[in-house]
């Protein structure tokens, strides 16, 4: 059984991340798979939702969730059309935007900024050990 990188940090952190970043991180997801899945739009909010889904276990550190969810993306990726490269793309998007959130929103509590920044660090992590697995 694969173990949670953010074990050792505060449990409400990860839950709080994961709940405060839930409407932007929808949101870029959505705005990406829009704009790859324009002939086929029906298609963009499963794609979407299943996506967000990954993201919301990888910020409550439940790794091994999001790894399963994963899974179920990559199945609907298939039938959609989407390539890896675009699912790649919504999750640098996601990264960067969570990440800018944070550092603008604790700008004077760099302590938290910094937990919340090495959570998006293993959320990446996570992503790329899958992706080097697959």
């Amino acid at each position: 059984m694969r173990v949670s990188p953010v074990e050792g940090r505060s449990g409400s952190a990860t839950s709080d991340l994961a709940e405060w970043t839930s409407p932007v991180v929808i949101d870029v997801i959505s705005g990406a798979y829009g704009r790859h899945l324009t002939q086929r739009p029906e298609l963009a909010r499963p794609m979407s939702q299943a996506h967000f889904k990954i993201w919301r276990h990888l910020l409550s550190g439940r790794v091994e969730e999001a790894m399963e969810s994963r899974e179920h993306l990559n199945e609907i990726a298939i039938a959609a059309g989407i390539d890896d490269e675009a699912v790649l793309e919504a999750d640098r998007e996601v990264l960067l935007e969570v990440l800018h959130c944070v550092l603008t929103r604790y700008q004077r509590s760099p302590n938290v900024a910094c937990g919340y920044a090495m959570t998006l660090v293993d959320a990446a992590s996570s992503l790329a050990a899958a992706r080097a697995a697959a």
